[in-house]
């Protein structure tokens, strides 16, 4: 499969409206939290380069690894963004010329490390642009100011992400095929990356788990989850309105607790008085 200039071009665009600090889709709230995730990124470049179905494959797989990723303050472990689309345009690539979804996700999780450095890059020259803003209020230059608030450091985040996303999408490519070629299925490095992207969606749940679980209860609920995906069969839509069911009846139990509890206070609080 070949990714041609304007489908490249396309998943830049793509790429820089889902950054942390795009401001086009609601800020945070339409960009990194709904496009930047690789499970919406995955089904818009299915869409560019005319396979949903693999693009959300792909897309679901990757994002599991990062499903318990959380950036206080903006720091990042690691890129989801370079994850999102740089390693899902080259997953679905890779998928599509005869590799496995498990490399897909190696290929993206190593984009994802590797897109650190765009990251941080950017947040380094940055402070340059906020030391002139700073200038610009104590000089009155309200120009000068929007300029180094907003125009720069938005045209450095465009070039930080449109850029290397076209590169490495329309001219890597032809690296992705020839690992592909020279490296076919059945060989010792892409049963090291099939393994290995089998792990990593096993970490990324297993640090969402590790977050949720608070309780020996909700180790339980987990457990029975996913017994009934694992043997039963259940697919994750009756899956969902289980676990609906589920919280609904916990919701109760803790309200009719908290409500006993108000009231044995008011008795105590009656006795004192």
């Amino acid at each position: 499969m070949t990714i041609n200039l304007i489908q490249a071009l396309l998943i830049g665009v793509l790429s820089y409206m889902g950054t942390l600090m795009s401001p086009w889709l609601l800020g945070c709230i339409g960009g990194w939290y709904v496009l930047g995730r690789p499970l919406i990124s995955g089904l818009l470049i299915g869409l560019i380069l005319g396979d949903v179905q693999t693009g959300i494959i792909v897309g679901a797989a990757v994002q599991t690894v990062f499903i318990a990723m959380v950036t206080p303050g903006g720091t990042m472990p690691t890129d989801l963004n370079a994850a999102s689309f740089i390693g899902v345009g080259l997953g679905i690539a890779a998928v599509k010329s005869g590799s496995t979804v498990e490399a897909a996700v190696s290929i993206a999780t190593a984009m994802g490390a590797v897109g650190i450095i765009l990251h941080n890059g950017v947040a380094i020259l940055n402070t340059g642009f906020n030391e002139r803003a700073l200038k610009a209020i104590e000089n009155g230059n309200e120009k000068s100011f929007l300029r180094n608030h907003w125009v720069f450091p938005q045209l450095l985040l465009l070039a930080s992400r449109l850029i290397p996303t076209f590169l490495v999408l329309y001219y890597g490519q032809g690296v992705a095929t020839w690992i592909i070629n020279t490296f076919p299925s059945g060989s010792y490095v892409m049963r090291v990356l099939t393994v290995l992207g089998g792990l990593f969606p096993a970490i990324g749940v297993g640090l969402l788990v590790k977050n949720l679980v608070n309780t020996t209860g909700d180790l339980i609920l987990i457990a029975f989850g996913f017994t009934l995906v694992s043997a039963v069969g259940v697919n994750m839509v009756s899956l969902s309105i289980i676990a609906g069911f589920v919280a609904f009846l916990t919701y109760q139990r803790e309200e009719k607790t908290v409500a006993a509890t108000a009231v044995d206070d008011d008795f105590d609080l009656e006795e004192e008085l």
